[in-house]
């Protein structure tokens, strides 16, 4: 794992102590900990505040925003992942390997679904 310091914005805002101290800045440990954190890496301020906004915007995002023709459309583009990933993988293999092309697949398409509704339940029961 990389330290904070050398995050992108984008990888910054999905560190679970980072989301944390955004969501509830009254924590005092983890406020503490990020502002000296800031005062240590003051070049990585506007990565932080990129971040932050992130995390905000996030946040703000309620489920009910999805219609169901969006949500359709998101599962679309996952089975057509799957499927382009499937196919470049089959052309790598060679003919005496066995397929594993399924169980690649199969890992694959349950982490997405398993990631995707944690944080459709997460935004619809996670604390506010």
């Amino acid at each position: 794992m990389k330290p904070f310091s050398e995050l992108s914005a984008e990888e910054l805002a999905m560190e679970n102590l980072f989301i944390r101290w955004v969501r509830f800045p009254d924590d005092q440990a983890i406020r503490s900990y990020w502002e000296n954190w800031i005062i240590k890496y003051p070049s990585r301020k506007e990565t932080v505040d990129k971040a932050r906004e992130l995390v905000l915007i996030a946040s703000d995002w309620k489920p009910e925003m999805l219609s169901n023709q969006d949500v359709n459309s998101i599962w679309g583009r996952i089975r057509s992942s799957l499927d382009m990933i499937g196919d470049r993988d089959s052309k790598k293999v060679s003919p005496d390997a066995p397929n594993r092309d399924f169980t690649a697949k199969g890992i694959i398409l349950i982490l997405m679904s398993v990631t995707f509704l944690f944080f459709l339940f997460y935004f619809i029961f996670g604390s506010h």
